[in-house]
């Protein structure tokens, strides 16, 4: 009821903010001024007066919601991030992993939205869909943004040729032969080296990988029951297509689409059932561990 109540109170706000802009300069206007002109105008003003609307409601959940974690600056050292592997996202630095844009491009609103609505499996990030609503989770994605000045660059947002159409479904079924084909492309992409020959993120280059920030990172391992971006053909063949920026992970734009679809069928065939015992007693092969403080501000000093 009170977070009813106060929608309501903004939106009235806005409405009548709206009406005496139309009525009161209306009544200065010249005669070379249409009238076409001046609702543009005010409508700019109302976007604008709404998009501030949008960042302050951002803002309060946020802090609420996000800052124990990613923290107040957006730098990903909030105090309940101590310890965490893979660390919490630093917003400032506009680097986004999952998205439906080009390798080395910014993520779309909605791609942002999608992660906070369903989470990140197999890492401390937890899905808000059942806490918070449509309208919560569009206004903390648009403060979020804020925290990089590369999302208000025009030249820094992604061109309409820089978004990837993604299909609604795959176009063949998995088969043997698929499967088969699949493996041999990974191997012929060098998959091998970095995630293993049996896909358990084991491969000779593995112990060797960093991302853009110099932080050690370990591969995925195939024959887990989840991945970080989704574990539906559709999000394994998204990262195949996209890549992950800030890490050693390529986009295969290189190969045709029914060639990624055959490494998504092998990618699948990978997967290996647990038990109970497996999950109570395994060695989380994620938790690489993240240089102390001192060491880190200490390199980068030396640097």
């Amino acid at each position: 009821m009170k977070r009813k109540f106060k929608n309501g109170l903004i939106a009235t706000f806005c409405h009548a903010v709206l009406a005496a802009l139309i009525v009161a300069p209306t009544a200065g206007l010249g005669q070379d001024e249409s009238i076409e002109d001046s609702v543009e105008i005010l409508q700019a003003k109302v976007d604008r007066l709404t998009s501030m609307v949008q960042l302050e409601r951002g803002r309060s959940i946020y802090l609420r919601a996000c800052a124990p974690c990613h923290g107040i600056r957006g730098d990903g050292k909030g105090p309940a991030a101590q310890g965490f592997d893979p660390a919490p996202r630093n917003f400032r630095q506009g680097t986004y992993k999952f998205r439906t844009t080009v390798s080395g491009a910014l993520p779309l609103d909605k791609d942002l939205e999608r992660t906070v609505r369903e989470g990140i499996p197999g890492t401390e990030m937890p899905r808000w869909k059942n806490v918070l609503s449509v309208q919560d989770i569009k206004a903390v994605v648009q403060y979020i943004k804020a925290f990089s000045p590369m999302f208000a660059d025009p030249d820094s947002l992604p061109l309409p040729e820089d978004i990837l159409e993604m299909p609604d479904d795959r176009p063949f079924e998995s088969s043997p032969t698929s499967i088969a084909v699949g493996r041999q492309i990974f191997i012929d992409q060098d998959c091998v080296k970095c995630h293993g020959d049996g896909g358990k993120a084991d491969g000779n280059q593995a112990d060797e990988l960093v991302d853009d920030w110099d932080v050690p990172i370990r591969p995925a391992n195939l024959t887990y029951t989840y991945f970080k971006n989704g574990k539906r053909d559709l999000d394994i063949y998204g990262v195949f297509t996209s890549g992950l920026n800030g890490t050693p992970m390529p986009a295969f734009d290189e190969l045709t689409e029914e060639e990624r679809w055959q490494l998504v069928d092998y990618v699948q065939s990978l997967e290996q059932k647990r038990t109970l015992m497996y999950w109570l007693f395994r060695e989380n092969p994620n938790q690489v561990r993240h240089p102390e403080p001192e060491k880190a501000e200490a390199s980068e000093s030396d640097g």
